[in-house]
C-alpha cells in the first residue's frame, strides 16, 4: 500500500467531516434564526431569545473550525444575520421598558 492511498483516505474523510460540520452549524442557526424572531408577547419570559443566544455563542466557536472559506463566509454571514436579530429584541425590549 502506497502513502498516498491513507493520506487520501484522510482528505476525504476530513472533507465529509466538515460538510457535517457546516450541516450542522447551519441547522442551529436556521434554529436560532427562527427563535430570535418571535416576538416578546409570544415569549415574555425570554426562553426562546435566551436559547437563540445560546445557539449563536455556540455556532461562534464552531464556524472558526470549517476549512472551506465560501462555506464559513456563509456561515459567518447567518451568524450576523442571528446576532442582529438578537440586537433588534434587546433594543425593542430596553425601549419599551
Amino acid at each position: 500500500m502506497s502513502a498516498t492511498a491513507p493520506l487520501s483516505k484522510l482528505a476525504e474523510l476530513r472533507a465529509k467531516t466538515d460538510e457535517d460540520l457546516v450541516s450542522i452549524i447551519d441547522n442551529a442557526l436556521e434554529a436560532g434564526l427562527l427563535l430570535a424572531a418571535n416576538e416578546s408577547d409570544v415569549d415574555p419570559a425570554g426562553v426562546l431569545h435566551r436559547r437563540a443566544a445560546d445557539i449563536c455563542a455556540d455556532t461562534v466557536m464552531l464556524v472558526e473550525k470549517v476549512e472551506n472559506v465560501g462555506e464559513r463566509r456563509r456561515l459567518e454571514e447567518k451568524l450576523r444575520q442571528l446576532r442582529n436579530a438578537l440586537d433588534r429584541r434587546l433594543q425593542v425590549q430596553t425601549a419599551c421598558s
